[in-house]
């Protein structure tokens, strides 16, 4: 089905069983293919692997996945720019969007306890829609880059824009929001060490939150294949 959110038009993928559910996990997906080379941008950001989807199909409860503006489309609306999934791919366009999107989708579960789970660079997002929705009581990031800046310099990559980082996010978080941070200890792509300067900031500021360095994991293997247990094991 489809979701407006800002100016955009959104892909959502549901796995909601219950008319009522007590608790409903939305999930976010990672960058896709928002690159061909290092210097080309894809025409099309919609990924090769699912692994955000992936994800809310392993999820034994009510979940749904909200796609980003421009993914997931047949045809790309008119106003679907490449930079919305390169060097904008966490701003305030993509943002806004989305959280009209998500505002419209809880809507319709006004009793729902809300988790936001993302994926990969969906992570990113995840933590900033977190702050904007009084609905959402907890917020789960897989393999994530919280700390943009880190993760470029890593890659020999072109930096993003600073308010896009995590890292850079000072305002106090939501009174009573749960964080929780699964990283991979085999992850190449996003190596737990790049996110030191997110956990430090978020220690500082007094906000809840639980870090895992899952061994034998990395960015792709094992997380949809263990997601059931993870959800169960981790209290997620």
């Amino acid at each position: 089905m489809w979701v407006d959110g800002l100016g955009f038009r959104h892909r959502v993928f549901s796995r909601v069983k219950d008319a009522e559910p007590r608790l409903l996990r939305v999930y976010l997906g990672g960058d896709g293919r928002a690159f061909l080379n290092p210097t080309t941008v894809a025409a099309d950001p919609t990924p090769g692997e699912h692994l955000g989807l992936s994800l809310m199909l392993a999820d034994p409860g009510n979940a749904l996945y909200l796609a980003r503006p421009c993914y997931y489309q047949p045809t790309l609306d008119a106003n679907c720019q490449p930079a919305l999934w390169s060097e904008q791919r966490y701003g305030a366009t993509v943002l806004a969007s989305l959280e009209r999107a998500l505002a419209t989708l809880l809507a319709q579960y006004p009793g729902a306890s809300v988790h936001l789970v993302g994926y990969s660079g969906g992570g990113v997002l995840a933590l900033q829609l977190a702050r904007r929705s009084a609905r959402v009581r907890q917020v789960v990031t897989v393999a994530a880059p919280l700390d943009t800046d880190a993760w470029t310099r890593h890659h020999h990559y072109t930096a993003l824009p600073g308010p896009q980082n995590p890292a850079h996010m000072a305002e106090p978080w939501p009174v009573g929001l749960v964080q929780v941070h699964l990283a991979g200890a085999d992850d190449s792509n996003v190596p737990p060490a790049l996110n030191q300067r997110f956990a430090a900031q978020l220690a500082s500021s007094g906000a809840t939150a639980r870090f895992y360095v899952l061994p034998g994991f990395d960015h792709r293997c094992c997380w949809h294949q263990q997601w059931p247990a993870l959800l169960n094991d981790y209290r997620l």
